[in-house]
C-alpha cells in the first residue's frame, strides 16, 4: 500500500497544541484519503447540553458529582468538540504480521482540566473534571476502515487497543492514556465524549455520513467502566463487553475480606495441600490435615465463590486489595461490636483469631524531632510492645491518646483523594521494630502491588505525643474486617447463601447501613450502581480460573440482567464462561476474545445473533457449567480427558497408561483444527487434523520407565471457519489435565 503523501505539513505543525478550530483543514492522500490537521467542523446543529441527575445523599457520602445523564445526542458540557485540544498529529504506519503495511493518522490530544478543588460543590471530593484527560486518536487509512471504532479501558491501570487489532477489523482506536486511582472516577464520561469526537474526526477525515459502529470493553475495575457504558450511555456504543467484573460490594470489598481471611486461618504447607488437592487429577481431599475451625474457613471461602480448580492463586495478603478504610468511616461502631457483642466472631473468638490479635499499650520514652520540630520516630519502652501474632504487623496500627490518656485522637478533617489516604485520620503510620521498640514516622512503605509512597501522617496525631504518654499498638481493625461480609450481607449476593438460614433470615447481627459497600462502584460507575438495565448490547466474558473477579460475581451479574430485562434479555445480552480463563482481557484467552468480538459486531451491525451463551448451575459457590457441549453452549472446544478412564490413575512402572478425550465444538461454533499432548512439561508437535470437525476422539497410550507424579496434559484448538491460522486470531483454546502415578 502507498503511505501518505504528507502535503500540508505546515498546517500538521500548526495544529499542535491548539484546540480543534471549527473549521477543516486536510489534505489528500495518494490512496484518496484525506488526512487530518487540526480540525473539527461546526456541528451542524447546536445540540442540549447532557444534563446531571438530581443530587442525592449517597453523591454526597460518597464525595462525587451526580450522574450525568448521556445520550449519544446531548453535549457533555466539560467535555465535547470544542473543548478538546490536540496536542500532535502524525502519520505512522503499523506491519501486520504476515499482512500488509497500513498507514495510519495518530492524533494526540486531551482534554484540559476544568475544575479545581475550590470550585467544586463543598461535598464533592472526587470527579474527573479535576484531572487533564489525555487521549491518543489512531485512524487507519481510509481503505483499511470499516466504520467502526475500538476502545478498551481501566480506570486506573489504563489500556491500549492493539494495532492490529484494531486496524484489521477496520476500527480507529479511542485510547485515554491518563488513568490513575485518583482519576478512576466516572471514566466513561469522559470516555464517551473523547468516541464523540473521535467520531466526527473520522467523518472528517474519510468523509465518511454512514454510521460508526463503537465498541467498548474492559477488565476487572475495565469490567465495572464498561458496565457503567452499558447501563449509563445510549447512542454512544453499540457493544459493550464487561469482562472479569467486580459487582457491587461483593468483588470491590468482601472478596478480598475472605480472601485475607482464609490466608490468616489455615497456615501455608495446608493451603499448598488444599491447592495440590484440588487441581485436575490431584487427590480430591481437599479437608485432609485440616482441623475444624480450618475446614469451616475453607467452606466459607468457596461457597463465597472462590474457584475451587485455582484455589492456589488465591490472593495471599493479609491486606485487603481495597482498603477497606470506607468501611471505618462509614461503620465507626463496628470494630468495637465485633470483639465485644455476641454473635460476632471477636466476642468469643475462634483458635486462629486469638493467635492473630495484637493489643497492647506501648509507653513512650522519647521522641524524635526534626529541625522543624515535626516527629520523625517513637522509641518506646521495648518491654511494653505487645508481641506480634500470627499475621505479623500487616495492618498494625498506633491509635494516640489526648491527655487525659482515655481519649483517642482522631483527625476530623477527611482527606481529599484517594479513600486510603484516611487511615492517617486514625492511627500514626510508620514501622516498628519490635525488638528496639523504635517506631520510624518517616520513609516510605510498600502496598500489596509493592508499589513505594511517602509516610504521612496527621498534625493532629503528631501533636498529641508526649513522652510517658502510652500508644495502643494494634490489629484490632483488620481482623474485624476479615469477618465484615458475615455481618454485612448484600441482598440478592449468591455468596451469602451461606449466611442465611433456611426461612431467609441473616444468622448472623447484621450492620444497618452497608450502603458503604457501593462505594467504590459509584464512584467508578459516576453515581449509579448496577442494575442490570443494559442500554446496549452486552457481552459478558468470564475465566473459571478467574483468581480476583470470581465466576460466581459474573454469572449473577448475567442474572441480574436476566431479571432485569426479563424476555428481552436474550435480545441484548451474552454470557461466556471459559475454562482455565484467569483475570486478564478476555478472561486471558486473545482468540476467545477475538471471536467474542466478531460476533458482538456481527449482531450489532447485522443482526445476526451470537451462539448461546454459557450454562451452568451454582452450587455453594461454585459456578458449574455441564460437561457436554450441545448443553454447556458457549465459545469454547468442551473436552474430556482419562488416564486408564479416571482423572488420577495409579500404575507400575513401564505398564500402559490408556489416555482417552473428546473434543467437540458446541453448536454453531466450530471445529476441532488441532491439538497436541504435553506429557511432564514435554510438548509433541501439534497435530493438525486433515479434515476439522466439530467431534473429535483421540487416544494414545504411554507409559513410564521412572517412579513419580506425572502431569499430563492435552491441548485443542476449535475455530469457526474451521482454519489453523486465521488472520483475526480467532483460534478457540482449552486444555485439561490428568495425573498418573508411578509406583
Amino acid at each position: 500500500m502507498a503511505l501518505f503523501d504528507i502535503f500540508d505539513i505546515a498546517a500538521l505543525e500548526r495544529s499542535e497544541r491548539s484546540v480543534i478550530p471549527r473549521r477543516l483543514m486536510c489534505f489528500t492522500t495518494s490512496v484518496g484519503a484525506l488526512a487530518l490537521a487540526g480540525l473539527l467542523a461546526a456541528s451542524p446543529a447546536a445540540a442540549a447540553t447532557c444534563k446531571f441527575a438530581p443530587v442525592r445523599q449517597i453523591d454526597k457520602d460518597v464525595g462525587v458529582d451526580p450522574q450525568l445523564l448521556i445520550d449519544g445526542t446531548c453535549i457533555d458540557p466539560d467535555y465535547n468538540e470544542g473543548t478538546f485540544v490536540v496536542d500532535k498529529t502524525e502519520q505512522l504506519t503499523f506491519q501486520v504480521p504476515g499482512g500488509p503495511l497500513i498507514p495510519y493518522t495518530e492524533v494526540t490530544g486531551h482534554f484540559p482540566a476544568t475544575k479545581t478543588v475550590a470550585t467544586l460543590p463543598s461535598y464533592v471530593r472526587q470527579t474527573p473534571t479535576l484531572f487533564q484527560q489525555n487521549y491518543i486518536f489512531r485512524f487507519p487509512a481510509k481503505e483499511f476502515w470499516r466504520n467502526r471504532s475500538f476502545e478498551q479501558q481501566h480506570p486506573s491501570g489504563g489500556g491500549q487497543v492493539d494495532n492490529r487489532m484494531a486496524f484489521t477489523n477496520g476500527a480507529f482506536s479511542v485510547n485515554w492514556m491518563s488513568a490513575s486511582n485518583a482519576n478512576a472516577v466516572a471514566s466513561h464520561r469522559h470516555e464517551a465524549a473523547a468516541t464523540q469526537v473521535a467520531k466526527a474526526y473520522a467523518n472528517k477525515l474519510y468523509g465518511n455520513t454512514a454510521k460508526i459502529y463503537s465498541y467498548f470493553w474492559g477488565c476487572s475495575g475495565g469490567g465495572i467502566v464498561s458496565m457503567a457504558a452499558a447501563e449509563n450511555v445510549t447512542g454512544v456504543w453499540d457493544g459493550v463487553e464487561p469482562q472479569c467484573m467486580g459487582p457491587t460490594g461483593v468483588a470491590t470489598y468482601h472478596s478480598f475480606h475472605w480472601q485475607a481471611h482464609y490466608t490468616m486461618a489455615v497456615p501455608p504447607a495446608k493451603a499448598d495441600a488444599i491447592a495440590a488437592a484440588a487441581v485436575p487429577g490431584g487427590t480430591g481431599d481437599i479437608y485432609a490435615g485440616l482441623n475444624e475451625e480450618e475446614k469451616s474457613v475453607l467452606d466459607e471461602f468457596l461457597a463465597a465463590g472462590y474457584p475451587l480448580p485455582v484455589i492456589g492463586n488465591h490472593f495471599k495478603s493479609l491486606i485487603p486489595l481495597v482498603d477497606p478504610i470506607d468501611i471505618r468511616m462509614a461503620d465507626p461502631t463496628y470494630e468495637d461490636d465485633f470483639w465485644s457483642k455476641p454473635g460476632y466472631a471477636g466476642a468469643d473468638p475462634p483458635n486462629y483469631l486469638k493467635a492473630a490479635k495484637v493489643d497492647g499499650y506501648a509507653t513512650i520514652t522519647g521522641i524524635t524531632r526534626d529541625a522543624a520540630g515535626v516527629p520523625t520516630a517513637i522509641q518506646f519502652d521495648p518491654a511494653t510492645v505487645p508481641a506480634l501474632g500470627t499475621t505479623g504487623d500487616a495492618y498494625l496500627e498506633y491509635w494516640v491518646y489526648a491527655a487525659d490518656g482515655k481519649t483517642r485522637l482522631t483527625d476530623p478533617t477527611r482527606v481529599v483523594g484517594e479513600p486510603s489516604d484516611n487511615r492517617r485520620r486514625y492511627s500514626l503510620r510508620g514501622t516498628l521494630d519490635t525488638k528496639t521498640g523504635l517506631l520510624t514516622l518517616n520513609g516510605t512503605f510498600k502496598d500489596v502491588f509493592g508499589h513505594e509512597s511517602a509516610i504521612t501522617n496527621s498534625e493532629v496525631l503528631l501533636k498529641g505525643l508526649k513522652v510517658g504518654s502510652k500508644i495502643r499498638v494494634n490489629n484490632r481493625f483488620i481482623l474485624a474486617m476479615y469477618f465484615y461480609p458475615r455481618y454485612s450481607n448484600i441482598p440478592g449476593g449468591r455468596s451469602y447463601d451461606q449466611y442465611r438460614n433456611a426461612d431467609g433470615s441473616a444468622k448472623y447481627p447484621q450492620r444497618k447501613d452497608i450502603s458503604v459497600l457501593s462505594y467504590a462502584n459509584y464512584r467508578t460507575m459516576g453515581g449509579r450502581i448496577e442494575t442490570g438495565a443494559i442500554k446496549t448490547k452486552v457481552m459478558i466474558i468470564e475465566g473459571r480460573g478467574d483468581n480476583l473477579s470470581w465466576p460466581l460475581f459474573n454469572a449473577s451479574y448475567a442474572q441480574q440482567i436476566q431479571r432485569t430485562l426479563g424476555p428481552k434479555a436474550n435480545d441484548m445480552m451474552r454470557f461466556y464462561l471459559h475454562d482455565n480463563g484467569r483475570h486478564a482481557v478476555g478472561g486471558g484467552e486473545l482468540g476467545i476474545f477475538q471471536q467474542s468480538i466478531q460476533d458482538l459486531m456481527a449482531w450489532a451491525e447485522k443482526g445476526i445473533a451470537p451462539p448461546p451463551s454459557t450454562s451452568f448451575t451454582i452450587r455453594n459457590g461454585q459456578v458449574i457449567p455441564p460437561d457436554t457441549a450441545a448443553e454447556r453452549h458457549g465459545l469454547q472446544p468442551v473436552m474430556n480427558l482419562t488416564a486408564n478412564d479416571v482423572a488420577r490413575a495409579t500404575v507400575g512402572v513401564n505398564q500402559p497408561v490408556k489416555l482417552a478425550a473428546k473434543l467437540e465444538m458446541p453448536p454453531m461454533t466450530g471445529q476441532i483444527v488441532q491439538y497436541k499432548w504435553t506429557i511432564s512439561g514435554a510438548a509433541d508437535p501439534m497435530t493438525v487434523l486433515d479434515k476439522p470437525q466439530p467431534l473429535v476422539e483421540v487416544n494414545r497410550t504411554i507409559t513410564f520407565d521412572q517412579p513419580g507424579t506425572y502431569v499430563v496434559r492435552l491441548t485443542v484448538n476449535g475455530q469457526r471457519d474451521g482454519l489453523v491460522d486465521p488472520p483475526n486470531q480467532t483460534l478457540l483454546p482449552n486444555f485439561k489435565e490428568v495425573r498418573v502415578v508411578v509406583q
